[in-house]
């Protein structure tokens, strides 16, 4: 038996992307209340083997819990090789869920069966209202009166609509939700996808704590080939007063011949300002950079964590995973 938690509840996009990485049948998945509790669980429960946690979105970018996680376990780290930070959790693998709304009700059910006469109530999280806006207003215009109510999240909602059972005369109670969510709660789909823009995706990491037998880079099992892998890697640059600290830490990528996916950053604060030491530890507006680059064969690795210890303050290797192969498909 395999234990995964996630961000639940059960019939979130979370899930989906639990179900997706693990589709095993031994597979036990435990739904968490956030993001923070997933990392904390991982690493305090050795029941757990894995959890799996949103990263970024397609349209709306970072999952800023996610990534300040991330952060923290890193500026937290017990451990380190120099300046590489050694954290407790490591990232295995990727999942891409595609983010489909479903118009969802308790009982099968058609979109005639809404018309003029109907009033309608949806419930659902609110961020989905803007996602659903065109949609909404074109089934507002066919029904007699709609009205949103927001819910803790998607899955809560459809919850909500089974909970109002078959409707009452013309009073309809429906939720706007996933696919998932929708079979876990045994409802109906009455339309999808309803969401105005279509190709919207979701990015999900999936960690487990680190072995200490597993180095950062190359990745095990050995990259197949033809197989494109991914490595994570977070750290803080040098003096940012200092002109080209940033490109010199790219540039080592460059010298080897790799190349960058992805950048970005998030602030970043030093865990303790009375330090004397660090040359952080006083500064303001400092920020940790994530990079993503793909795994080449043939790259003398050790050459590189040397250079990179060289070029930055404090840097740390989450892992190397396979290229999911959902990363590939285009949006309809």
């Amino acid at each position: 038996m395999v234990n995964i938690a996630f961000l639940g509840p059960l019939g979130t996009y979370t899930h989906q992307a639990a179900l997706q990485q693990f589709p095993d049948k031994d597979a036990n998945y435990i739904p968490l209340a956030g993001i923070p509790q997933c990392f904390e669980a991982l690493i305090k429960d050795a029941s757990l083997d894995f959890a799996v946690v949103p990263l970024e979105n397609s349209t709306n970018g970072q999952v800023v819990f996610t990534y300040d996680l991330l952060r923290d376990l890193m500026n937290n780290c017990k451990e380190y090789k120099g300046n590489e930070a050694i954290p407790e959790l490591e990232v295995v693998a990727e999942q891409y869920v595609s983010i489909e709304l479903c118009l969802i009700a308790a009982q099968p059910m058609s979109l005639d069966d809404l018309n003029s006469e109907t009033r309608v109530t949806i419930h659902s999280h609110p961020q989905v209202w803007g996602q659903a806006s065109s949609y909404l207003k074109n089934l507002g215009q066919r029904v007699q009166e709609l009205k949103t109510v927001d819910s803790s999240s998607t899955s809560g909602a459809v919850k909500i609509c089974c909970e109002a059972g078959q409707p009452s005369g013309n009073e309809v109670v429906l939720a706007i939700a996933s696919r998932t969510a929708a079979t876990v709660n045994g409802a109906a789909i009455v339309d999808s996808p309803i969401n105005d823009r279509k190709g919207n995706t979701t990015r999900f990491l999936t960690l487990r704590r680190r072995s200490t037998d597993f180095p950062p880079i190359p990745a095990r099992p050995p990259v197949a080939k033809g197989v494109e892998q991914v490595a994570l890697l977070t750290f803080i640059g040098k003096q940012d007063t200092s002109p080209g600290s940033l490109v010199d830490v790219l540039n080592v990528l460059k010298d080897h011949e790799i190349n960058m996916c992805s950048i970005s950053s998030r602030p970043y604060h030093h865990p303790d300002s009375s330090s004397k030491a660090d040359e952080s530890a006083h500064r303001k507006w400092q920020y940790i950079f994530f990079i993503e680059f793909n795994h080449a064969d043939g790259v003398s690795w050790d050459q590189v964590v040397h250079e990179m210890g060289s070029k930055t303050l404090k840097f740390c290797f989450w892992g190397t995973f396979y290229r999911n192969g959902r990363y590939y498909e285009t949006s309809t």
